[in-house]
C-alpha cells in the first residue's frame, strides 16, 4: 500500500487560502487529515514518530470489496475521514486502520472512481427545459405544432409560451415561419429555442410585443430572417434573439431555484460532481446563491458571466466582475467570462469558417458564405488582456475554425501583454479548428474544450454535414489531434443545447465515434479522431478538475485528496466499449457526503 503524501505535502494544500475554490472547512479537514495520517503511521517517517503520538481518530467512511481506479492502476479499498481520503490499498490493509464500523461500504464488486467534471453546461436552461413547453429534439413539424397547441390551450390569455428545441432538418420541406405558430397560438406569444439555443422561432404576437418589423435593422452580431418582401419570418439568430428575450416576462426567482435544483439532482445521478456554467447570467448566479445559502448546493460550480456586444451588456458584465468575490460561496465562484465568437455550423451559416460553406442545390453558397464572426478581433484582444490581468478565465464559444483562430490570437495577445502566468483560457466547442491552431495551444497554455455529445442519432449532424461538406465533417471535434499536442483537453456536454447531459454517452462515443451501443456501426463520424477509454476517463476526471482550478484537490483517488467519489456498476476500462453508455451510477459522494443513491432494484 502506497501513501505518497507527507505531512509537509498535505500542508501545502493549506497554503491555498487565497483560492476561493477551497472552502475554509476543507482547510481544516485537510489539516486534520494530515494529523490523522501522521498519527496512523501511514505517512513517510511516521514509523519514527514519538510513542506519545495521540490515538488516531478513526476513518468515518471505508469502501471495501470492489475495484478502485487510481492514477497507478487499481486498488481494492479506500478510507476517508472528514471528507478527505486517508488511505488507498488492499481490503486487508485499509481495514487494519482505525475506522468506524458503521461507515464501511461493501462495494460488492462495483467500481469506485473520481467524480466527473462537465466544463460546459447550462443547468438553469436545462432545468427550465424540463418544465417548459417541451418536445423532443428532432421532432417533426406536426409534433412541434401539436405540442404548442396543447400548451396554448392550457395557458392564460396573453401568457407567454416558452419551449423547444426544434431542428430545421427535422421539419421536412417546411421552413419555420411565424404563420405556422400563429395558426396554433394566435393570442399567446410563443418563443421556441432551436437545438443550438442560438436561434428563436417566434409567432406574430411575440414579434409585435418586441416591436420587430420590416424596418427593424439586424443587431450587431445577429440576424432577423426575412421573406421575399423583407418581412420578419419569425426566426431570429444569435444576438437578434435578445430582441424578444429581453421583453418577455421574467421567470420568477423561485422557479429558477427549483429548476436549478432539478438540474443538479439529474447531474448527480450521472456522477457529475463539478460543473462550469458556461453562461452564468444574473438569474443563474442568483439561483446558485439561493441554493448555497440554503445549504442545498451540493456540487462544485464555476460560473462564467457572459460578455456581450452591446454597451449595456458591457456595463452589466463589469458590475458583476468587479464585485465577483461577493458571490463566493463554499461551492460556487464567479471567476470566468464567456464570449461568443460565432454561432453554429448548420443551415443558418452562423459558425465562422476559414473557407466558405458548401453550395446549395442551386450551386450557390447561401450568405453569410463564411459565417458570422460576432466580435471584433481587436476588441476581443483588449478584453482578453484585461481579464487575464484580473485573473479571470475567458471561455470562448468557437465552433468554426475562423472563430477558433481568433480565440487563439486573443490568448496570444494577452500572453504578450501580461506574461505567461495568467489563467488557463478555454477555447470551447472546437467543432472545427485548423490543426495549425491546435499546435499553438501548449505554448499559449490554452485549454482545448470539445463537445463530444452530439453524436448519432440526431438530425443536427445531417444538417452540419450538408452545411460544411463531408470532407470537413470527418474532422468534427478533432479530439485525437488535440490530445496529441500535449495540451489540456477537456469536455463539456453543452446541455440543454443537446438532449442529454449523460457523460457516459460521451465517453463511449469518444472511442467509437458512432451511435452508442452499436457493435458494428455503419456510420462513423471521423474515425481518425477516436481516442481510447483511458484517455476519455482522464478528460472527464483529472483534466476537468485542472481546468476547474481544483486539480490538486480532486480528480483522482489518492491520499490527501478530497473524497468526491462515484460508485458505478462496471469498470469502464474493462467493460465492452459499446456498453459504457449504459453505465449506472450507484452512489455519488461529495466531500465524503452521500448526495445521490440509486433506487434499489428488487431481485
Amino acid at each position: 500500500m502506497s501513501f505518497p503524501l507527507t505531512v509537509q505535502n498535505l500542508a501545502r494544500f493549506c497554503g491555498l487560502l487565497s483560492n476561493p475554490a477551497l472552502p475554509c472547512r476543507l482547510q481544516r479537514r485537510i489539516g486534520t487529515a494530515a494529523a490523522l495520517l501522521a498519527a496512523s503511521g501511514v505517512l513517510a517517517g511516521a514509523a519514527q514518530a514519538s510513542t506519545q503520538a495521540p490515538e488516531p481518530a478513526p476513518a468515518d467512511l471505508v469502501f471495501v470489496n470492489g475495484t478502485v481506479l487510481t492514477p497507478d492502476g487499481t486498488a481494492e479499498a479506500v478510507a476517508v475521514r472528514n471528507g478527505v481520503i486517508l488511505a488507498v490499498g488492499s481490503d486487508e490493509d485499509v481495514l487494519s486502520l482505525p475506522h468506524d464500523a458503521d461507515g464501511v461500504v461493501d462495494m460488492d464488486g462495483a467500481t469506485l472512481m473520481p467524480g466527473l467534471h462537465d466544463v460546459h453546461i447550462h443547468p438553469l436552461m436545462g432545468g427550465l427545459s424540463l418544465i417548459s413547453c417541451r418536445f423532443e429534439q428532432g421532432s417533426p413539424l406536426e409534433v412541434v405544432l401539436s405540442t404548442v397547441a396543447n400548451c396554448a390551450s392550457e395557458a392564460e390569455p396573453g401568457e407567454w409560451i416558452r419551449g423547444g428545441q426544434w431542428i430545421a432538418a427535422a421539419l421536412g420541406d417546411t421552413a419555420p415561419d411565424r404563420s405556422l405558430l400563429d395558426a396554433v397560438s394566435p393570442d399567446n406569444p410563443v418563443m421556441l429555442n432551436d437545438m443550438s439555443m442560438h436561434a428563436l422561432w417566434v409567432n406574430s404576437a411575440a414579434l409585435e410585443a418586441a416591436g420587430i418589423t420590416a424596418d427593424t435593422p439586424d443587431p450587431a452580431g445577429g440576424l432577423i430572417e426575412r421573406d421575399g418582401d423583407g418581412n420578419p419570418t419569425g426566426v431570429l439568430r444569435e444576438t437578434a434573439t435578445s430582441l424578444v428575450e429581453r421583453i418577455a416576462p421574467p421567470i420568477t426567482r423561485e422557479i429558477n431555484a427549483e429548476a436549478m435544483r432539478g438540474a443538479m439532482n439529474l447531474l448527480l445521478s450521472y456522477g457529475v460532481t463539478s460543473i462550469t456554467d458556461a453562461v452564468a447570467a444574473p438569474d443563474s448566479v442568483q439561483a446558485y446563491l439561493d441554493l448555497a445559502d440554503a445549504g442545498q448546493l451540493q456540487m462544485r460550480v464555476r460560473g462564467c458571466f457572459p460578455w456581450g456586444v452591446e454597451a449595456e451588456d458591457h456595463a452589466l458584465f463589469d458590475s458583476y466582475m468587479n464585485r465577483r468575490h461577493e458571490f463566493d460561496r463554499a461551492r460556487f465562484r464567479l471567476d470566468c467570462a464567456k464570449t461568443f465568437l460565432d454561432g453554429v455550423p448548420t443551415e443558418g451559416h452562423t459558425a465562422a469558417m476559414l473557407q466558405p460553406y458548401e453550395p446549395g442545390p442551386d450551386g450557390t453558397v447561401k450568405e453569410p458564405a463564411r459565417g458570422l464572426l460576432i466580435l471584433d478581433p481587436a476588441e476581443l484582444n483588449d478584453f482578453t488582456a484585461r481579464m487575464d490581468a484580473m485573473g479571470v478565465t475567458v471561455k470562448y464559444h468557437a465552433t468554426g475554425d475562423w472563430a477558433a483562430r481568433v480565440a487563439f490570437d486573443a490568448i496570444e495577445h494577452a500572453r504578450l501583454a501580461n506574461g505567461p502566468g495568467g489563467p488557463t483560457h478555454d477555447v470551447a466547442h472546437l467543432t472545427y479548428v485548423d490543426n495549425a491552431d491546435l499546435q499553438r495551444a501548449v505554448g499559449l497554455r490554452a485549454t482545448l474544450e470539445y463537445s463530444p455529445y452530439l453524436w448519432f442519432p440526431t438530425p443536427v449532424l445531417s444538417d452540419v454535414r450538408n452545411a460544411i461538406g463531408m470532407e470537413r465533417a470527418d474532422r468534427t471535434w478533432p479530439v485525437r489531434e488535440g490530445l496529441d499536442t500535449g495540451a489540456l483537453v477537456v469536455a463539456g456536454s453543452d446541455w440543454a443545447v443537446i438532449p442529454s447531459a449523460n457523460p457516459w454517452i460521451a465517453m463511449e462515443t469518444l472511442v467509437t465515434r458512432s451511435i452508442p451501443g452499436e457493435s458494428d456501426p455503419q456510420d462513423v463520424n471521423g474515425a481518425a479522431e477516436a481516442i481510447d477509454i483511458a484517455e476519455a476517463l482522464e478528460i472527464f476526471t483529472i483534466n476537468g478538475a485542472r481546468q476547474h482550478g481544483s486539480g490538486e484537490l480532486v480528480g483522482t483517488i489518492e491520499p490527501g485528496k478530497i473524497a468526491d467519489l462515484i460508485l458505478i456498476d462496471r469498470n469502464p476500462l474493462t467493460a465492452p466499449i459499446t456498453t459504457v453508455h449504459a453505465t449506472s451510477v450507484l452512489r455519488t459522494y461529495i466531500e465524503g457526503e452521500l448526495v445521490y443513491q440509486a433506487q434499489a432494484v428488487d431481485k
